[in-house]
């Protein structure tokens, strides 16, 4: 047998001999448990879930809530009864695990759904934690005769005498009992300890917090029965529906944890333990060695994904942003939306930044965030807020933006205790600014995106009150020679234009009708809601107002008639005319920035009254609320498929204050 020889970098010794001083170092200290985010069992479902946003919407706040929840409890149940996008969760930290590392195991959960994310379900156990979605209610099951897993690892070489393996089978039978009959008194929970014979044993069980005392005795029973089976073999795991247990030979869970006892038939353990670390330190240096060009390749690859999806100028790393949130401290929070929160964050060199920490991660949103970073990124005009950055390689994405200091545009306009009340000059200043950032968006920079999602919450204003477009989530790039995109709805109900919300049709001018209600908006200083029936809603008051020459009148009564009459009139036709139901008649954001910009410029008149999309989601009869024309719109069959998408029923009290603030498509309730 020939054997080649190399001369080894230094480098390469000392981070091998390193790796195997922290092996040796884990395994001889007792009181050290051993990581508990690797993957015991990993399920997806047979059925794909409905290729639509409403399931999608409601899993991504399915998994914001158990974020919150693993931080909070370690303990989370979801539940949407919901026909059109049934889904039920539950995710569970052992409870020996601190709130750091349930966190920790969750964001491992996160990282592992990507490979779920067609179907309908899946079930994730990971050795700290446990997570599982599905289109039931399955919060009582306790056994599956097909998904019930066990795995066990290689038998022990040390062993190898008859008398040491039943003595070892003995003791795990032990070890087994006492952990089962520990878990039964003591809510659902045990971990124990045996020391003596050749080798010591630790377990640890685990019921789900939904099960019964009934169903949780079931499936420790039938755990503990199967795991007996893994003798001689040095670990074993029953990754069960409704309870996980574990044994190993080394300790895995923390300190504290374990109720102790010792076995009848007491050796010398310290013999056994050196053998057992001679032989461990001899196979980890080789297969350092070994192994090292391998993962040397796996870090290469995973760092080359990182830099080209990520420009190295966009680069941040997430501990530095999770230090400059102080760890996302809810007093840092500036907002929330459907997609994540934002929290002002101070960089090391001393400067502000608004971080966008983002609800999920998804693989199709994945591909889809990487697009929308290279798209923004490139993209500055004093009326956008401008992308900074982003982190891809924590346990979630984030964003990073210029820190606007003011607050959004609704804050100021329709806070009922707000002091500040705007003038009509720096309303019309808002109005302008908040055009052209737009009309730059739909071509001024050489690409046309349509934001998908323009409204009062998502207009930042700075120091001098200068408007600046925020929130890029749902922004899409249009090719110039198609006439449309047709995707997935999202958006917001009350800007959102007919030909969208019905058809699912995209062009830049649904931007138009939602500035169109933005600017009817701030001119009334009246928020538009999609419940507001027939004459209640502004923009058919402001209709109202312009068939009988009164169009003045719309002008918010704060002002206290303190504008010019002939702008304020202008501003409200502007409105109008983007707020038509036919797209034909709404005009390019360049024309409105002409419109708002040349005093002599004539303003079209207003053709047909402004759609109100109120009618598409109503439950009663649509003719009491829609003024649209009927030319505008489809066919009722059409509009029952648009309701079809509002989850409209979600039961779960803490998911329901996030959804009535995403700028998603959510059914809300009339205050």
């Amino acid at each position: 047998m020939q054997f080649s020889t190399r001369i080894i970098n230094k480098k390469r010794v000392v981070w091998v001999l390193l790796r195997v001083l922290i092996m040796l170092s884990t395994f001889v200290s007792l009181s050290i448990s051993s990581s508990r985010s690797c993957e015991s069992y990993f399920a997806c479902g047979t059925t794909k879930h409905p290729q639509d946003d409403t399931f999608e919407d409601v899993f991504n706040f399915l998994i914001y809530d158990f974020r919150q929840k693993a931080k909070t409890k370690g303990f989370g149940v979801f539940s949407n009864p919901n026909l059109n996008s049934e889904l039920y969760g539950l995710f569970e930290c052992h409870k020996d695990l601190s709130s750091s590392d349930c966190q920790r195991c969750f964001h491992n959960t996160e990282t592992k759904l990507s490979r779920c994310s067609a179907f309908d379900s899946a079930r994730i156990y990971l050795d700290g934690c446990f997570f599982r979605y599905d289109n039931h209610n399955f919060f009582n099951e306790s056994l599956d005769p097909v998904r019930d897993h066990v795995n066990c690892s290689q038998p022990i070489s040390i062993l190898s005498d008859d008398s040491l393996l039943e003595q070892f089978g003995t003791m795990l039978g032990e070890v087994l009992l006492n952990v089962t009959n520990q878990a039964k008194s003591n809510k659902g929970f045990g971990a124990v300890e045996a020391k003596g014979g050749v080798l010591s044993v630790y377990a640890l069980a685990q019921c789900w917090e939904t099960l019964s005392l009934e169903g949780c005795s079931q499936c420790l029973e039938r755990a503990r029965t199967k795991l007996k089976d893994c003798s001689p073999n040095a670990e074993g795991r029953a990754t069960f529906t409704g309870c996980y247990m574990r044994y190993s030979t080394h300790r895995f869970f923390s300190n504290g944890a374990e109720g102790r006892f010792q076995s009848k038939n007491v050796c010398n353990m310290t013999t056994g333990i050196i053998l057992v670390v001679i032989g461990f330190t001899v196979l980890s240096t080789f297969g350092a060695f070994l192994g090292y060009k391998r993962l040397s390749k796996r870090i290469e690859g995973k760092h080359d994904i990182v830099a080209s999806a990520n420009m190295s100028t966009l680069n941040f790393k997430y501990e530095m942003l999770e230090r400059a949130t102080d760890n996302f401290d809810d007093s840092r929070k500036l907002g929330q939306g459907g997609a994540g929160s934002v929290f002002r964050g101070t960089l090391p060199d001393g400067r502000n930044v608004a971080v966008k920490r983002l609800f999920f991660n998804t693989r199709q949103w994945v591909d889809q965030f990487f697009n929308e970073v290279n798209l923004i990124s490139g993209i500055q005009h004093k009326n956008l807020v401008r992308l900074l950055g982003c982190s891809i390689e924590g346990p979630e994405s984030l964003l990073v933006y210029e820190y606007v200091p003011n607050r959004s545009l609704d804050q100021i306009l329709f806070v009922k205790d707000t002091i500040h009340i705007l003038s009509w000059q720096q309303r019309f200043t808002i109005i302008r600014g908040t055009a052209e950032g737009l009309a730059y968006l739909h071509g001024g920079s050489g690409t046309k995106i349509i934001h998908r999602d323009i409204k009062t919450s998502n207009i930042l204003l700075d120091e001098k009150l200068t408007p600046k477009i925020a929130d890029f989530g749902l922004a899409r790039c249009a090719s110039p020679d198609r006439s449309h995109i047709s995707t997935g709805i999202a958006g917001t109900l009350g800007y959102m234009a007919p030909e969208y919300l019905v058809r699912g049709q995209l062009t830049e001018k649904a931007d138009v009708y939602a500035f169109g209600v933005l600017v009817i908006e701030v001119a009334s200083g009246r928020k538009n809601s999609v419940f507001s029936e027939g004459s209640s809603s502004i923009l058919h008051n402001v209709w109202r107002h312009h068939k009988a020459n009164k169009i003045t009148q719309s002008i918010d009564p704060g002002l206290s008639c303190r504008f010019p009459e002939n702008e304020a009139s202008k501003v409200l036709q502007i409105g109008l005319l983007c707020t038509q139901a036919s797209v034909a008649l709404r005009p390019t954001m360049c024309q409105v920035v002409q419109m708002l910009k040349d005093k002599e410029f004539t303003i079209p008149s207003p053709k047909q009254p402004p759609f109100l999309n109120a009618s598409v989601i109503s439950p009663g009869d649509s003719s009491k609320n829609s003024i649209v024309n009927s030319t505008a719109l489809e066919e009722d069959q059409q509009q029952q498929q648009i309701s079809f998408k509002v989850p409209s029923s979600l039961h779960h009290n803490s998911f329901v204050t996030p959804l009535l603030d995403s700028p998603k498509i959510r059914e809300t309730k009339p205050s």
